[in-house]
């Protein structure tokens, strides 16, 4: 075993040692929602979303606003109901559904038009003017280190990679494209020339799929939120601890010009649009 590797973790606690938990550690009270209660909505849902997302709502803040830890821990100055914790994972819950609806019917449109357009302007023939094409998407980076940071480059760069090596997954070069994740799709529309970025951000703009932003640098900074957002909803993660960390594992926080984009994105995709299917 390669002992540089070596992470303990903490000893899984029961339903009953969680809430006694809870009780001694962050003054949680089971008034409202007794304990029996408490500890089905912990099984059925688990800890790390009722409770982690939301314990920096109850902690004791410094002078700068900031969550104030003594010897690491969160400080608690009130008594708090285990209902208001469980308050929070619902009501964040609860726009989930309309969140992948309109998603959902953004990927496909925003897929829909780039594969046209690349596969109608684009000479790509067979496999070997397919892997070309990835390849001159590659060349790109080079020209995008002053636009994105270092680790985006590179997680671009690893997603023209796994696309490279899927070429022969697929039947044919449409089924290529319409596998493609929203993520890589982003990847791919990123690195695109200019002339061919505007004629797709025109289709979107069409279908009213742009986010009312204008210039399509803004654009894109704006799908990389959206990725960031389906990927944490269709996990069913926690869309307080994506919108509090950059690095949830470092414990690095977002900057609150960050936070907002990201509060700006999910409210635009918490509100019920209604398509036009004819």
């Amino acid at each position: 075993m390669d002992k540089s590797n070596f992470q303990q973790y903490k000893q899984a606690k029961t339903i009953s040692e969680q809430l006694q938990y809870l009780n001694e550690q962050k003054r949680v009270q089971f008034n409202e929602m007794n304990k029996e209660i408490a500890g089905n909505k912990l099984l059925e849902y688990n800890y790390i979303n009722v409770i982690t997302p939301f314990k920096h709502r109850f902690a004791k803040l410094n002078s700068k606003k900031e969550v104030e830890k003594v010897n690491g821990r969160h400080v608690y100055e009130r008594d708090i109901e285990f209902q208001e914790y469980y308050n929070f994972f619902i009501n964040e819950r609860k726009s989930y559904p309309i969140i992948i609806t309109n998603i959902l019917d953004f990927e496909i449109h925003f897929k829909t038009s780039v594969a046209y357009n690349i596969l109608t302007n684009c000479e790509i023939q067979d496999s070997n003017q397919l892997e070309l094409f990835l390849d001159k998407l590659n060349l790109k980076f080079a020209f995008l280190t002053s636009k994105y940071k270092k680790n985006r480059i590179e997680h671009m760069s690893n997603h023209i990679n796994a696309l490279k090596k899927d070429i022969f997954k697929y039947a044919d070069v449409y089924c290529f494209f319409d596998r493609m994740s929203l993520g890589d799709m982003l990847t791919v529309f990123t690195c695109l020339d200019n002339s061919m970025q505007n004629r797709i951000f025109q289709d979107l703009k069409k279908f009213q799929m742009t986010f009312n932003v204008d210039k399509v640098p803004d654009f894109i900074d704006k799908v990389f939120c959206l990725v960031s957002i389906r990927n944490c909803v269709m996990h069913c993660n926690s869309l307080e601890i994506l919108i509090r960390f950059y690095n949830p594992k470092t414990h690095e926080l977002r900057k609150i010009s960050d936070r907002k984009k990201y509060l700006n994105m999910i409210k635009n995709l918490s509100i019920e649009k209604t398509h036009d299917k004819s």
